[in-house]
């Protein structure tokens, strides 16, 4: 491993005295030595150039005190001796270039770009990567230590591929899809009996009959699976800010499935003058108008829905002995930029979840998610009487976060998945099935992200169970099909004694 840079000093005046300035280069010399192990190599200044009001530096180094950290030692140590012998200090701090030989454990099967890098050409696993741009805010943050691990993480990523890497039956049903009322996908059939209207890419208005429908299967998981198992409702908001995206790794892991949200650039109505003008004369919605009046994103919409329950203990110290805590979120929906064409109502953009989040300690956290999933078994056997399966799989909250997962080696698994067989393709997927469920230990890994402290060092874990309303009524119809007299009397008790619709002849 090897690191050369080529960096320079720019000074707020003129040198007045060379030898004393190139003294104090020749003792920080020895700070590039703090911290290395014994018999192991620091930093090393290898070339020195005095000029009139700058200084040019090649720093070289192996593993330790690399030049990016050297640098930044170096300039606080002139900055205070020429500040207080010869009344100037550092202005800035120019790297003029960087590059690094660096060994790597695979070679990637294909071409990677990384930020901030010009150029990387890897030969017999060794990358040798030419840095650029790197400003005084690059190095202070260390983004060659960055770059070098994302790219240790890129290339894992090519042969780790999530779930697939891992997958174990936890239990299932006996075979039932000889029960189905419905052989085909219901989607045209819940338009043409004015149950739901398609309005765009994922979303659609879900009307009365249906939406009883959901409304009933919710009220079903608050009063076999929250009320039981002590969760509180709250309610977390639906539009997440950067930051705490950034915190629970959506940020960087899959920003390509997320919607963002944009504020106006200015509420100043002569500054949209020409928006609305363009509208009312075309006829037309002008979205790249719209562009132009709008500012950068500050939130995205919920993908996941818990992300703000992490905020909530976000740099405060926790007393663990007043947990677990148990909270229950169904306010609004979640949003996620579904791949491929969404043809039908088992994948949406915008969809209701109903999410059970909690912290506690380890143990709280295993048995609380195994108590969801059970909860939810339960419901599947004894309402809906469909053909399921739950497994473990890897943990998708860490692909989400842009991790790369392998395999698990616990003696509990840290994520489950329900999924209900399906009598047919969907079509939005070639699949003949559908997850309904998943149930989540985080461990300490959002306990983290979000700096939270336990009064007496304890570990704070947390776990989440996303359940979905809609998908779980789209199994439900699948089983039960459209006769309400033929749904189980649990769903219709909930209901009422016929199912709300619209008036017929309504549309003509």
């Amino acid at each position: 491993m090897k690191f050369l840079m080529k960096a320079s000093f720019e000074l707020s005046g003129e040198i007045k005295d060379p030898a004393a300035l190139k003294k104090h280069i020749d003792d920080a010399r020895e700070t590039l030595k703090k911290g290395v192990p014994k018999g192991e190599q620091g930093g090393e200044i290898t070339s020195v150039e005095i000029g009139v009001d700058s200084v040019a530096l090649i720093l070289e180094s192996g593993r330790h005190v690399r030049p990016h950290d050297a640098v930044l030692r170096i300039k606080k140590r002139l900055s205070q001796a020429l500040g207080r012998e010869q009344g100037i200090g550092v202005r800035r701090v120019t790297v003029e270039s960087y590059e690094t030989w660096y060994p790597l454990d695979q070679v990637p099967t294909g071409k990677i770009t990384l930020p901030f890098v010009k150029e990387i050409e890897i030969v017999d696993k060794t990358a040798h990567i030419v840095f650029d741009e790197l400003d005084e805010t690059a190095l202070e943050n260390r983004y060659p230590d960055r770059i070098l691990k994302r790219l240790e993480e890129k290339i894992k990523e090519e042969r780790v591929s999530g779930k697939a890497e891992f997958s174990k039956r936890h239990s299932e049903s006996e075979p039932r899809l000889d029960r189905y009322k419905l052989r085909k996908d219901p989607t045209s059939e819940l338009a043409r009996r004015n149950w739901v209207k398609h309005m765009g890419r994922g979303v659609w208005t879900i009307l009365p009959a249906y939406a009883a429908l959901w409304r009933a299967i919710e009220d079903v998981v608050m009063e076999r699976v929250a009320r039981p198992l002590g969760f509180v409702e709250v309610m977390l908001p639906k539009i997440v800010p950067l930051d705490v995206q950034k915190k629970k790794g959506q940020l960087f892991g899959i920003p390509n499935e997320m919607w963002w949200v944009c504020p106006p650039a200015t509420r100043d109505p002569a500054e949209w003058e020409h928006f609305k003008d363009t509208v009312k004369i075309t006829g037309q919605t002008n979205p790249e108008g719209l562009m132009q009046n709008l500012a950068p994103p500050e939130f995205s919409l919920a993908y996941a829905q818990c992300e703000p329950f992490y905020d909530i203990w976000g740099k405060r110290t926790v007393d663990r002995d007043k947990l677990p805590l148990r909270f229950m979120d169904s306010y609004g929906p979640t949003w996620r930029y579904e791949s491929g064409g969404l043809k039908g109502l088992e994948r949406l953009s915008e969809f209701k979840r109903m999410e059970f989040v909690w912290i506690g300690s380890p143990e709280d956290a295993i048995s609380i998610r195994d108590e969801v999933r059970d909860k939810s078994i339960e419901i599947m056997e004894e309402v809906f009487d469909v053909e399921w399966r739950v497994d473990a799989t890897t943990a998708v909250y860490l692909e989400h976060a842009g991790e790369t997962v392998e395999g698990e080696d616990r003696d509990y698994a840290r994520t489950y998945d329900l999924t209900v067989a399906l009598p047919f393709e969907t079509a939005s997927r070639p699949e003949q099935e559908l997850e309904i469920a998943s149930f989540h230990v985080h461990e300490d890994h959002y306990a983290k992200n979000f700096y939270w402290k336990e009064k007496k060092g304890r570990a704070l874990w947390s776990g989440c169970a996303g359940i979905s309303p809609t998908r779980w009524a789209y199994v439900f119809l699948l089983r039960h099909g459209f006769d309400y007299t033929d749904w189980p009397s649990e769903i219709k008790k909930l209901i009422g004694e016929k199912l709300p619709n619209l008036p017929d002849g309504l549309f003509m």
